[in-house]
């Protein structure tokens, strides 16, 4: 490690390239490690290399740069995909590539586009590709990261997101007249099904939320639409839009509510008072602020799983079936007095 930072002292890096090519939340999380490395070297270009659905997400973070989409499961999948966008991190010429997600994929790009130092943790898939390996104990995904940034002596900071200007305007064009109300945002649905709160107890938030002043918003992807549908309870439904859009809807909203998902992990990011359901996962490798909230049932067969399931491995689903609106509903009274 002393000989990494002894390099980067004698030939500070033009260009860094970030690796997150995980889950929308997992970006969410990375927007620290961008931070740091932009602090650290305030003259350098700051790069991405994310999944599609992240990329909003990356343009968001304050200090990153250029944005690279690798669509692994599209146009990108396979090897000659995986060259491909190899050759196109390539023609940036970094000096620094650091990669938080753990695949043998985001390291492969790295190594592909020859980039000559290359930082991860020392437990990934894809270390073996790596120059430098990072030791880490910690268990929350932030402090992970953050020893990531100490590796290449940078001083860790927290996550933070900043939605553009055009999704603000076409946030407000989505909600008309209801973007001057008070909002509270309900991200619905999630990348796992074991992970989603069913949609008659999202229902009975809605109408709690809304009988406290509230205009309740739903907020998701395509696949959220016949969820809302489900739901209404006179919400507004804006799912299906582009991430962008739906950052700048949560960045206007006075309470951000929902699963463990990136959107809602995106609220936090930008300061918005939130409050995240647990089932399937643990609210332990998260780091909650002051205006943040977990709700949980902690049933003795959860946490099941570290990112969440396709299904219950014992049938029933209570974890999140048996959670009632009640309590998140208070929860969402105490993150507001907070």
């Amino acid at each position: 490690m002393k000989a990494l930072l002894q390099r980067l002292e004698a030939r500070p890096p033009r260009r860094v390239l970030v690796i997150q090519t995980a889950f929308l939340g997992d970006t969410v999380f990375t927007s620290a490690l961008v931070r740091a490395l932009k602090a650290k070297w305030p003259e350098a270009d700051v790069d991405l290399c994310v999944a599609p659905r992240g990329k909003d997400v990356a343009q968001a973070m304050p200090g990153a740069g250029f944005v690279h989409v690798f669509d692994k499961r599209g146009p990108d999948r396979g090897l000659r995909g995986l060259r491909r966008i190899a050759a196109r991190v390539a023609t940036r010429q970094y000096h620094l590539a650091v990669i938080p997600h753990r695949s043998v994929r985001s390291a492969l790009v790295a190594w592909l586009a020859r980039i000559p130092e290359r930082v991860g943790f020392a437990r990934a898939a894809g270390a073996l590709l790596y120059t430098t390996r990072v030791i880490s104990l910690e268990r929350t995904f932030l402090k992970q990261e953050a020893d990531l940034a100490r590796a290449l002596g940078a001083e860790p900071v927290a996550m933070a997101l900043e939605p553009r200007r055009e999704w603000i305007g076409a946030a407000r064009a989505a909600l008309g007249t209801s973007a001057q109300e008070r909002l509270a945002a309900i991200c619905i649905g999630s990348e796992w099904e074991t992970k989603v709160w069913p949609a008659s107890r999202v229902a009975s938030l809605a109408r709690l939320l809304t009988e406290r002043g509230f205009r309740p918003v739903l907020v998701g992807g395509p696949r959220e639409r016949a969820m809302a549908r489900e739901v209404n309870c006179g919400s507004i439904d804006t799912t299906g839009n582009p991430v962008g859009e739906a950052l700048a809807i949560l960045k206007m909203s006075a309470l951000a509510v929902g699963g463990d998902t990136g959107l809602v992990h995106a609220a936090r990011a930008m300061g918005v008072p939130t409050v995240a359901v647990f089932g399937p996962t643990s609210p332990s490798v998260h780091l909650f602020g002051p205006r943040e909230r977990a709700v949980s049932l902690d049933l003795s067969c959860s946490p099941c799983s570290v990112h969440g399931s396709r299904r219950c491995p014992l049938g029933h689903h209570r974890c999140l079936r048996d959670l009632d609106a009640d309590r998140v509903a208070a929860a969402c009274q105490d993150v507001l007095e907070a």
